[in-house]
């Protein structure tokens, strides 16, 4: 069906090629696609959930497009920087970024000069809800206790996150609701942030299962609630948010982009091989072991997402004073 498809989209493009003098080089590129390696950015560190959940979505993309795709980790600046570097790439389907909230986040705070507008969205891929981790030797038992000791002293506990960055918005959406103000300490990374909990150095951050899980087998650290709709199934125990009188739910959005005018009939190819990717059961009890949903979305229904993803984002930092409307 995959070869079907893609020579139904090269015969296209050569027929737009034949009535078009700009197009011939889109037609060349199209042609076969894809017929060589493909480049993938992922704007974060090794290693993390990102670069986990990329690089198990990469092995089953690999085999319905029959071609390698080459992972380059470049962190730093909360995703910016990896991402500002792809931007460079050519528009031929060749490199790929894998992306997620972050840019709007670094983009409605300043930190990007870009944003979704500025790629091609190809697909939605995974949801990983967002934890509240604290230090097991803290005497927290949940997130309504952290809640009611803020309100008594504000700012008296820590909240680790990356300035800018999607682990930003959970502190941030938290006082949103609850009226309360945390003392948010700038962490560059899960890494950074992950060991100054296990320290103690740190009160609060935001974690994800696949992240947390090593540290809660090891008794290293518990978790106060899940910004979720409901519990999810690879913890059980821990209570969603809501549960606790916190109208917020988050989590970290992973999905794919091309360069910015890559031609749409490349865009079909990969949003159809990524769609045959997260109907693959062997993908989804993968992700179900991490406590990672697989939640696809096509190219369209994507880029509506991303859109009432930016207008949320927006209200709720200018309802924190964190920008202007």
């Amino acid at each position: 069906m995959f070869k079907t498809a893609t020579a139904a989209v090269a015969a296209g493009l050569l027929l737009a090629g034949c009535s078009s003098e700009g197009s011939s080089g889109s037609a060349e590129t199209a042609e076969g696609y894809p017929n060589k390696q493909i480049q993938l950015m992922l704007p974060w560190g090794a290693g993390g959930d990102s670069d986990v959940i990329a690089r198990t979505i990469n092995k089953y993309l690999e085999e319905e497009l029959d071609v390698k795709i080459v992972v380059t980790n470049m962190g730093g600046g909360g995703g910016t920087i990896g991402a500002q570097e792809f931007m460079k790439q050519n528009p031929d389907g060749y490199s790929m970024l894998a992306g997620h909230d972050s840019i709007a986040v670094s983009h409605l705070m300043g930190k990007a000069d870009f944003s979704y507008d500025d790629f091609e969205p190809v697909s939605l891929m995974t949801t990983a809800n967002q934890l509240i981790a604290t230090n097991v030797a803290n005497d927290w038992e949940n997130m309504q206790d952290v809640v009611d000791e803020l309100k008594e002293n504000p700012e008296s506990i820590s909240f680790g996150a990356s300035i800018g960055s999607t682990t930003h918005i959970v502190p941030l959406g938290i006082m949103d609701s609850q009226d309360v103000k945390f003392n948010i300490v700038a962490y560059e990374g899960t890494a950074q942030r992950t060991q100054a909990l296990l320290g103690n150095h740190l009160d609060l951050g935001s974690t994800t299962i696949p992240a947390a899980k090593e540290y809660m087998k090891a008794n290293q650290l518990k978790m106060l609630g899940i910004a979720s709709e409901e519990r999810n199934p690879a913890l059980p125990d821990i209570p969603t948010l809501k549960e606790q009188g916190i109208d917020f739910v988050n989590a970290t959005n992973r999905g794919y982009f091309f360069p910015k005018d890559t031609p749409q009939e490349i865009v079909d190819v990969m949003d159809e091989a990524l769609k045959n990717v997260a109907e693959n059961p062997e993908f989804i009890k993968e992700m179900e072991a991490m406590g990672v949903d697989v939640n696809y979305k096509d190219t369209e229904e994507y880029t509506n997402y991303l859109e009432d993803d930016v207008e949320h984002l927006e209200g709720m930092l200018t309802r924190q004073n964190i920008i202007e409307k």
